[in-house]
Parts: C-alpha cells; sequence; structure tokens
C-alpha cells in the first residue's frame, strides 16, 4: 500500500511547479508559477481547507494568484472555487455543463446545496444513489463521507471561463497545455501539462494508493485516456489522489481497471445477475488497497450497468 499522509501540505515537484497533498488520500491540488502569478490547480473539498491551500501557495510563491483551473466538476475538487472567486476560474465547458446539470438552475454567483442527495451525487456522480440503493451498509458510508459540519451547506462557485477542446497558457520558459482527451472518470476531465517540466495534474484520472471509484464514469473511455497519458513526455504525475507519483503508476491503475472491467465482462457474457455479479466478482491482488472494501461492490455494479448499457 501507499503510505499516506496525516496533514494535508504542500511539497514542490519541478521548479515553480507545487502539489498540495491531501492529508490521507483526500483530494489534491496544486499550483504553477507565471510571471503574473500563480495559477492554481482544483481548490479541494471544503472552504477551511481551500483558505488553508491559498495560503500556503501565496507563502510560497510570494506572488499574487493569476487563475484557478479546475480539472473537472466534483465537490472535492471544487467546493473550495468561493475561496478564489476574487479570480478567473477555468474549466472545460463540459465540467459547467455536468454541474449545471446535477445542481439545477442557479441564482446568483454560486449555488447553496443543504440537500443531501444532491451533494452525494455531485461528489461522487449522477448514478450514486442508485449504486446504494437497499445497501443500508454502503449509504451510511457516504452518509459519513459527508458528516462534517463544514458540508452542511455546500456553496459552489462555476468556473466563469470555459473552453472547448484544448486550452494552452504560453510561459516566457514554458507551455501549460490542458488536454481534453474526452469523457473519462466524469465529463470534462482535464490533463493539466506542464511541458518542458515534465508535470502533469490528473485529477481523478488517477487515484494513487486508492482504490478506483467508477461511479458514472466512461469505463472504456477512461481507459483509452490514460493510454492518452502513458505517450506524454512526463516525468512526474499528480493524481487526483494520493502521493506524487510516475506513468509506471498511471500504468499500474489502468491495468486495475482493464482488470475490474475484463472479470466484470466475463460475467456479463456468461449471463451472471447484476447481484450474482457483485457477489463473485473479486479481485484479491488490489484487496489491500485503500476503500477496495467499501468501493468494490459498487464500482462492480457500475461496471455491470455500464457494459449491459453499451
Amino acid at each position: 500500500m501507499t503510505q499516506q499522509t496525516s496533514e494535508a501540505h504542500l511539497v514542490t515537484v519541478a521548479p515553480g511547479v507545487h502539489a498540495w497533498i491531501g492529508a490521507g488520500g483526500d483530494s489534491n491540488a496544486g499550483a504553477i508559477e507565471t510571471p503574473s502569478g500563480a495559477i492554481v490547480i482544483d481548490t479541494q473539498q471544503y472552504p477551511r481547507l481551500a483558505r488553508q491551500l491559498r495560503a500556503a501557495v501565496e507563502a510560497k510563491t510570494a506572488k499574487p494568484l493569476r487563475s484557478v483551473v479546475n480539472t473537472h466538476c466534483h465537490l472535492d475538487h471544487t467546493h473550495g472555487n468561493v475561496v478564489f472567486a476574487d479570480l478567473p476560474i477555468l474549466a472545460h465547458a463540459k465540467t459547467l455543463a455536468a454541474m449545471t446539470a446535477c445542481l439545477g438552475p442557479r441564482a446568483g454567483d454560486a449555488w447553496s446545496v443543504t440537500d443531501f442527495d444532491t451533494k452525494l451525487r455531485f461528489l461522487f456522480g449522477q448514478n450514486v444513489l442508485e449504486l446504494v440503493a437497499g445497501d443500508a451498509a454502503a449509504r451510511r458510508w457516504f452518509e459519513g463521507r459527508i458528516g462534517l459540519a463544514d458540508y452542511d451547506t455546500v456553496v459552489i462557485r462555476p468556473p466563469d471561463e470555459t473552453f472547448a477542446g484544448d486550452f494552452a497558457f504560453h510561459l516566457p520558459d514554458d507551455t501549460v497545455r490542458l488536454h481534453y482527451f474526452g469523457p473519462a472518470h466524469c465529463d470534462g476531465d482535464i490533463v493539466v501539462h506542464i511541458e518542458k517540466r515534465k508535470v502533469v495534474f490528473l485529477g481523478d484520472l488517477l487515484f494513487h494508493g486508492r482504490f478506483p471509484w467508477l461511479g458514472d464514469c466512461d469505463l472504456d473511455s477512461l481507459i483509452a485516456v490514460l493510454g492518452r497519458v502513458l505517450a506524454l513526455d512526463v516525468a512526474t504525475v499528480i493524481p487526483g489522489h494520493g502521493p506524487p507519483t510516475t506513468l509506471a503508476e498511471v500504468a499500474r491503475f489502468r491495468s486495475m481497471l482493464s482488470e475490474l472491467r475484463a472479470a466484470v465482462d466475463r460475467a456479463v457474457k456468461a449471463g451472471s445477475s447484476e447481484d450474482a455479479t457483485v457477489a463473485e466478482v473479486a479481485l484479491p491482488q488490489y484487496a489491500q488497497v485503500q476503500r477496495y472494501k467499501e468501493w468494490l461492490p459498487l464500482d462492480v455494479r457500475a461496471a455491470y450497468r455500464y457494459l449491459r448499457g453499451r
């Protein structure tokens, strides 16, 4: 297993590139220094942590902040947007569309959400309630996941600038490319690639030291997108959860997804029911990975429905 840190902290991974590593495998963020200020990558799972992130980046860079990039829509990467509301927030157009689809019409500059089911869908995907239906233990686990007072009222500031396809920040000595390779973990995931420094921020395209969460992802496209990432010239990879790593871990994670897909596909082709597949499929080689126990049954259910629906 990968050792997880007990406190969130900022680490420099290349000259002028910093990764904020969440405590215990919680969501990561980051910052890229530019002559006109730092570009912040994702904003944490609630404002209290976002304020810590902002203070750490400002102290480390001794520069103003320039803008924010959201790698995707999910709550644990965007709930802190409100702490950066004085900056332009940039995301793929499909990220804004996914926010709107989940959260509904917006009154004013932000959404304010108190409904538990809506918060849960915004964190884990639109189909999470269907995946846990009838599973009281799973429902209790998810209730505990957003049980802190920080989640009582979730205020989400949307991106105010969006792009379709790819986007680039052209710096004097490097280029920061925002690649959109298609739907994957959710619709709108982008890869932040600092080309000459050979660093990528992958958001939730990669969990390092944590079992994957499939939810409503496009499983085949996620596997294909990770193949695109493996073709990049990269030395350091910042996952959405877990410590910095390399492309070798991307390859291992992709293999884990492929093995899970193959096991469920065999059951589907054998005519097994969904419940039988959930009961039968196991990946013991990954049993010690964080959240394997909690998420494998739900991932199998999600993969079964995905493969049956193709």
